[in-house]
């Protein structure tokens, strides 16, 4: 028998879509790299995770361009939720399969 050892984290995390925003987010990939989904001026580049912090490395493509790194704490990851944090605010992603 086989035990898959995938990353739960792995996939693409979005918010719902809004009357005033589209869905958006990012896609984490398998071999570290990272992409966003509809956000304007900001491209991901790779991800990582330390402990229970989740770090998107990036850059800024709009009137402040450069690179950012963002580290966020992971409050809760499951099959199909995602709950990250940082500096007390707390956004939830849906898995879209």
């Amino acid at each position: 028998m086989m035990i898959s050892c995938t990353n739960p984290l792995v996939g693409t995390w979005v918010q719902p879509s809004t009357s005033y925003t589209q869905e958006q987010g990012f896609v984490l990939y398998k071999d570290g790299t990272a992409s966003d989904v509809n956000i304007d001026f900001v491209t991901f580049k790779s991800w990582e995770k330390k402990g229970d912090m989740l770090i998107l490395k990036g850059e800024n493509t709009g009137s402040v361009k450069g690179q950012f790194t963002d580290t966020l704490i992971i409050e809760n990851v499951t099959d199909n939720e995602l709950i990250l944090s940082q500096s007390g605010y707390s956004v939830k992603y849906k898995k879209k399969n």
